[in-house]
């Protein structure tokens, strides 16, 4: 159905709903109606009787007649009508009571025309008793209850005029919240898309056109969906490449460098030996081998940030437990290190992958790289815990340095931080940078936080390192 079909379908049931509703209102009116005329020919068949009963009766009984006279004056039943009775002295015995409309409407009754026309209305004649006395009767126009009608036509009129347009707006209002409604979940869509989570679909809809933009968006957003997928999966392929690569770097510095350093230090402790009376050849032959031991230190410390420690015999990566150990360990024993680095790991029963143990591993690498060297971090806390459900991992890294103050462009001149941010996201994951939490740090400085799950780790193939670590 399209949407005009269905707002025009919807507008003529609304429109028949708000018609019955008015004619509801306008019969309760005309029943009323009916009944303040029912009343008034009430009234003037209860005032015809006391009248001739007036003329038979008594004087004793005349007040009585008098009194019945007066109160169906009063009532204000008779409509249209006042009884005006006086003897025969003109002393008014019943008479019509004082306007009681003291509002705009009242203030008709004051018109030049209608006093006119109420004193040439008026109808009289006379009563005469058996003893005698005679009474002149007149009945007059009564202005205020044609006034009183014609004020309540209106009323009714302008009752079922709001009544109709209320019920009509409000359906009008229900029709178009029902058409429209589908666009909530449009733009809920849309925002969870912007936020790169592209699971959102779209039901179908009770209108041609809103079902046609949920059909495209749930297309765009598979689409999406795909091209992520193969973005994640290329990614976690590229970091592979990379710990592949890393580990054959390893590998050749170790056995071919790190054996023709081995092979110099040996030369130059032979010339030591051999140069003992020749003091100048001696000195420069220490300087050499003084060389070589700094290179062989630089080397054994570039071996340990390509390939991790904690390597198994068969050339797989050992627990984070024991991985981040061996790191935190090796920063310890760096000379003249004097940041203290903390490290908990509570992971229960959950075994992270090895693509994610190795992602884990590097994620706090740079971290601590960071703290260091760009920070200037006395104290750095590492956290890694199962979620509270054990279907994730929590990583962060606290540290108590100078912070960052613009994320956006740390973001940009950093690598060290894109590249955590490219592990993260490869792996399912968001890497947050924010304030450290004074919780856990005394002074305020950077904490990065990830969270990643574990039920959709296992589409990448793990890396597994493969040769041994350099001692």
């Amino acid at each position: 159905m399209t949407m005009s079909r269905y707002l025009l379908s919807r507008a003529i049931r609304i429109s028949a709903a708000c018609l019955c509703c008015a004619l509801a209102v306008a019969l309760w009116l005309a029943v009323r109606a009916v009944g303040d005329e029912r009343r008034g020919a009430d009234a003037m068949a209860q005032l015809i009787p006391r009248l001739s009963a007036l003329q038979m009766a008594a004087p004793a009984e005349r007040e009585a007649h008098l009194a019945a006279l007066r109160a169906i004056n009063a009532s204000a039943r008779m409509r249209h009508l006042w009884l005006h009775l006086e003897d025969a002295t003109g002393q008014v015995l019943v008479s019509a009571p004082q306007p009681r409309d003291s509002s705009a409407w009242g203030s008709l009754l004051a018109l030049p025309g209608l006093s006119a026309d109420a004193a040439r209305l008026e109808s009289r004649w006379e009563i005469h008793t058996r003893d005698g006395a005679t009474y002149r009767a007149a009945l007059r126009w009564n202005p205020e209850s044609e006034i009183q009608e014609a004020r309540d036509d209106m009323a009714g009129n302008l009752a079922v005029l709001a009544v109709y347009g209320a019920l009509l707006l409000s359906g009008i209002h229900w029709a178009l919240g029902r058409a429209l409604a589908p666009l909530q979940q449009i733009l809920e869509a849309i925002r969870r898309y912007e936020a790169k989570d592209y699971s959102v679909r779209l039901p179908s809809m009770r209108t041609r056109e809103m079902d046609q933009v949920g059909r495209a968006l749930n297309h765009l957003a598979g689409a999406l969906d795909d091209a992520q997928a193969e973005r994640r999966a290329l990614s976690r392929k590229l970091l592979t490449a990379q710990e592949s690569e890393r580990a054959r770097l390893a590998r050749e510095l170790h056995d071919e460098f790190g054996q023709v350093l081995t092979a110099i230090r040996a030369d130059a402790a032979y010339l030591v030996r051999k140069s003992v009376h020749e003091p100048v050849l001696q000195l420069v032959a220490n300087d050499l081998a003084g060389h070589c031991a700094r290179i062989q230190h630089e080397v054994r410390h570039l071996l340990h940030r390509l390939r991790p420690h904690g390597v198994q015999p068969d050339g797989r990566l050992a627990s984070v437990e024991r991985l981040l150990q061996d790191l935190v360990q090796a920063w310890r024993d760096q000379p003249g290190q004097q940041m203290q680095v903390d490290c908990e790991v509570a992971l229960g029963g959950v075994a992270p992958g090895p693509d994610l143990v190795l992602t884990l591993y590097r994620m706090t690498q740079e971290a601590l790289t960071n703290a260091m060297r760009h920070a200037g971090a006395r104290r750095v806390a590492i956290r890694i815990a199962a979620t509270a459900a054990g279907e994730g991992v929590r990583w962060s890294v606290e540290d108590d340095g100078q912070g960052i103050a613009d994320v956006a462009a740390a973001l940009q001149r950093s690598h060290g931080l894109r590249g955590m941010q490219e592990r993260a996201w490869a792996h399912l994951g968001t890497l947050h940078i924010e304030p450290a939490s004074a919780a856990v740090l005394a002074t305020p400085g950077c904490r990065l936080s990830a969270s990643f799950p574990l039920a959709q780790q296992a589409f990448a193939e793990p890396v597994q390192p493969h040769g041994s670590q350099s001692k």
